[in-house]
């Protein structure tokens, strides 16, 4: 694997279904790089929610590209309104969580960030 230096925090993932297509097909083995820090916006994460039931497997689990749209910030940094887990392919929707409150904020895990096909 040319280029590519391993880290502790690494892990790899076998994708599962054709949304996040043609970026990530189905079956492909992914590398991502656990518990993220900086910006999520508009990067292709693996996420963790109870009431996320992914539609190829039904799992609580998905990868997505991440979009958020937040409060005006105050001192805390703002609150997210609206978290949009958004398909590459788009034969699908996107899973939309609206009126974000705290329950939810501890509930949905960011799991790790995408970092290429293996």
């Amino acid at each position: 694997m040319k280029n590519l230096h391993l880290t502790k925090d690494m892990f790899i993932v076998q994708a599962i279904g054709k949304s996040m297509q043609p970026k990530i097909n189905d079956g492909d083995y992914c590398i991502f790089k656990a518990n993220p820090v900086g910006t999520r916006q508009n990067k292709v994460l693996l996420m963790q929610h109870h009431d996320i039931d992914d539609v190829e497997t039904g799992g609580h689990y998905t990868i997505k590209k991440y979009k958020s749209q937040k409060s005006a910030p105050l001192d805390d940094g703002g609150r997210h309104e609206k978290i949009v887990l958004e398909p590459l392919n788009p034969e699908y929707e996107a899973i939309v969580f609206e009126n974000v409150n705290e329950d939810f904020e501890n509930e949905f895990k960011v799991v790790a960030e995408f970092v290429r096909i293996l």
